[in-house]
């Protein structure tokens, strides 16, 4: 099972504890001079004592816990029942929440999914707040990041920040919903692209590279009685082993998978192939 979700008050609560970040001069060491630049600042991780990141003087920092509130309080005024999973790592925090009256119905794949939302908050990158699409399978409880249904949206700082987390999340929710065709066709197509189950695992290998995420990958992929798997059993594979790993996954690593999976869904199998192979071929010249 992945990580235990939790209700919006007590997510509000942790939110309390969460690190602090503030904007710091940025000075440049020289022979022997110190300068102070002009153009940069940093951004200063106060319960961790160190530099997140270097950012333009014109950057505001949102703090994880007004992030995190102004997204409790923009839910409870749209009403919308809401259970979370949080991730911790390093600068980062990613919230997912799921809306379980939420329900995205595939009909033409027999398939049913509830919405919901990713929020990252990430004091190491200076993109700001960034909130994307996410739709989870109810066969299996799988989590999916849909970017390619509903892109990501960034959200700079503002004092108008609650405001506009509340207008962003009800525009997603009505955007995966008006994509639903989209989604349908795209499930379809991968449940009918299919390969050889020792050519899938030449796949796997060369797509994910790190042994555990091949193996953990590999052991939730079943082969039909052809011997062979389809590109959407391969997906739910990947999406599978992010669902089901909780918090032992970092969130950049987490991201990094669901890109991938994203791109098994959308791409057919011939053409990741032909792709990897065009990688390695540029690597051996």
């Amino acid at each position: 099972m992945g990580e235990e979700r939790i209700g919006l008050a007590q997510l509000k609560n942790l939110a309390m504890g969460f690190d602090r970040a503030e904007m710091r001069d940025v000075h440049i060491v020289k022979d022997g001079g110190d300068y102070l630049s002009k153009s940069h600042m940093g951004v200063w991780n106060v319960e961790k004592g160190e530099l997140a990141c270097l950012a333009p003087k014109s950057y505001m920092v949102i703090q994880h816990r007004h992030a995190v509130e102004c997204l409790v309080e923009a839910l409870s005024s749209l009403n919308i029942t809401a259970q979370a999973e949080l991730k911790q790592s390093k600068h980062c925090i990613q919230v997912d929440f799921d809306f379980p009256e939420s329900k995205l119905e595939l009909t033409k794949v027999g398939e049913s999914f509830t919405t919901g939302i990713r929020v990252v908050s990430d004091y190491g990158q200076v993109a700001g707040l960034v909130i994307a699409a996410r739709v989870t399978r109810l066969a299996c409880s799988n989590g999916m990041i849909v970017n390619d249904i509903v892109k990501p949206r960034r959200i700079k700082y503002t004092e108008e920040l609650k405001v506009t987390v509340e207008g962003l999340i009800d525009k997603i929710i009505k955007d995966i919903i008006a994509g639903d065709e989209k989604l349908a066709s795209m499930v379809s197509i991968s449940m009918k692209d299919s390969v050889e189950w020792q050519a899938l695992r030449l796949l796997a290998k060369a797509l994910f590279r790190k042994k555990k995420h091949v193996q953990e990958i590999l052991t939730r992929v079943k082969s039909n009685e052809e011997g062979r798997v389809s590109r959407w059993d391969f997906y739910n594979a990947v999406t599978n082993y992010v669902s089901s790993s909780g918090g032992r996954l970092k969130p950049q690593v987490d991201a990094w998978l669901q890109n991938k999976a994203q791109k098994i869904l959308a791409t057919p199998i011939a053409q990741l192939t032909e792709e990897l192979v065009k990688v390695e071929e540029k690597k051996t010249a």
